[in-house]
């Protein structure tokens, strides 16, 4: 099976980190693009000024994390987005509009209760998209097991 369109999505946490480390790695593998994706969780009403700081926050840690790319990125089809709302909704809504033939999630995000009552981002989105979803874990925790 041949991934063309991969979409990696983050939340800068470790597992996520080692996520589009690997979607890296897939896109050059199978010559594919890679649309770098991160989703900022609705909050309850927040003032405009701790939005746009928020947003910022979010864009620059985006900036860093592609800057940490360096040259592996030289050659490849390559975008990155950053969008708020409900995490696994925006993906899903994300994959099927850009037709995505792999979704990279990393195993374990930042957790919140919502997510503990009513399961993780990466399971939900496995339950919902039409293409394959590939689910990573950090060196570290594969070797402790």
């Amino acid at each position: 099976m041949r991934f063309k369109r991969i979409l990696c999505a983050v939340d800068f946490s470790p597992d996520s980190l080692e996520a589009f480390r690997v979607a890296l790695e897939m896109a050059r593998l199978h010559s594919g693009s890679l649309h770098l994706f991160h989703v900022i969780e609705a909050q309850p009403v927040v003032p405009a000024q701790v939005e746009i700081r928020i947003v910022g926050e979010a864009n620059a840690a985006m900036e860093k994390l592609v800057t940490s790319a360096g040259s592996s990125l030289d050659g490849l089809a390559f975008t990155t987005e950053v969008t708020s709302g409900q995490a696994f909704v925006e993906i899903v809504e994300r994959a099927r509009e850009w037709r995505a033939d792999l979704i990279v999630l990393g195993s374990k995000g930042i957790t919140s209760l919502e997510e503990i009552i009513i399961g993780g981002t990466a399971e939900n989105v496995m339950k919902e998209v039409p293409c394959s979803v590939l689910v990573v874990r950090p060196d570290d925790k594969r070797k402790a097991d």
